[in-house]
């Protein structure tokens, strides 16, 4: 058996990777990920939006998702200030993080 990544993961992916794409980063476009992974743009968009998908879809788009961080791991990141709060207490650091400041 395959195992593939939760919903609620790649839900976090795609949450992030569309959060850089508004900040301008010059990443893959939403139906660029569709095509790549052989589904339709919609499936995507359930997917963020809470809702189940088939395991073949969900198996194809965590796929593609591991690809496109392989491919973009020397793309620089937006510039754009982040707060992070932690144990040690709040840390600043640049780029789009994929963590909620409250929870």
């Amino acid at each position: 058996m395959i195992r593939t990544a939760s919903h609620s993961s790649l839900r976090n992916k795609l949450s992030l990777h569309q959060k850089r794409l508004r900040l301008g980063d010059q990443l893959q476009p939403m139906s660029s990920i569709a095509d790549r992974a052989g589904v339709h743009r919609d499936t995507l968009y359930a997917l963020l939006n809470g809702e189940r998908i088939a395991p073949r879809s969900q198996y194809a788009i965590n796929r593609v998702l591991r690809e496109i961080e392989e491919e973009n791991v020397g793309v620089t990141k937006t510039r754009v200030m982040s707060v992070s709060l932690g144990p040690d207490g709040p840390r600043l650091g640049f780029g789009v993080t994929g963590r909620r400041i409250l929870s």
